[in-house]
């Protein structure tokens, strides 16, 4: 269990954008491809199977009172990654490609005896104005030599969100799907995968908002 946990928290860096808000989205319940599976705290965490892969795609959306300088700040500080994405353990900007662009490494730790995992992004910013904000992030393997005690993610992408709404809050749509390589049953990792995105995203409310409770 613990493995799928920590799996799941890096892989919530990590982050389609819109500038309509969550209900005018793919992602409502009418929608038959999005499941809501957790609605808690103001944070609504959808999955779907994507492609009959057998793997479940997240989509995870929260409103929160910030300006969305501040959230733009807190993504692009790779290196604290780890103090709000659910166990993640470390993370570095490993290369800049341009001013938009950058490729970032992060691992975590799985329990014994399976080895942990690391994987290399390359995110893209594609979208910046003074109320919207889009990045996308794709693995990219070969970014980087592979290390001896790591399983490397070959097959991972998702997006982040930050779209300004009335009042001054800022909507957060956070959208991910992954495979944690290694021979571990689809139906273990899709019964953990709600909880991480739900654990980032609260920690993101947190950290901008420190009322927040879980």
């Amino acid at each position: 269990m613990k493995l799928i946990i920590s799996f799941f928290g890096i892989l919530f860096i990590l982050a389609s954008f819109s500038w309509k808000s969550i209900d005018e989205l793919n992602i409502s319940v009418e929608d038959d491809s999005w499941k809501l599976r957790k609605d808690k705290n103001g944070i609504k965490v959808y999955t779907r199977d994507r492609n009959n892969s057998g793997i479940l795609e997240y989509k995870a959306n929260t409103i929160i009172e910030t300006d969305i300088d501040q959230l733009i700040i807190i993504i692009n500080d790779v290196e604290r990654y780890p103090s709000w994405m659910a166990n993640c353990k470390s993370a570095e900007k490993f290369k800049s490609l341009s001013d938009s662009s950058r490729i970032e490494y992060m691992t975590t730790s799985v329990p014994w005896p399976l080895s942990d995992r690391d994987v290399a992004f390359e995110f893209v910013i594609s979208i910046k104005t003074d109320n919207y904000f889009e990045a996308n992030l794709k693995a990219v393997p070969k970014a980087l030599p592979e290390k001896e005690k790591f399983v490397r993610i070959r097959n991972s992408e998702g997006s982040w969100i930050f779209n300004i709404i009335d009042g001054g809050k800022v909507e957060i749509i956070h959208q991910f799907y992954g495979d944690p390589e290694g021979n571990i049953p689809n139906w273990i990792i899709n019964m953990f995968i709600v909880n991480g995105p739900y654990k980032t995203l609260l920690n993101l409310k947190n950290l901008c908002n420190p009322v927040e409770r879980e």
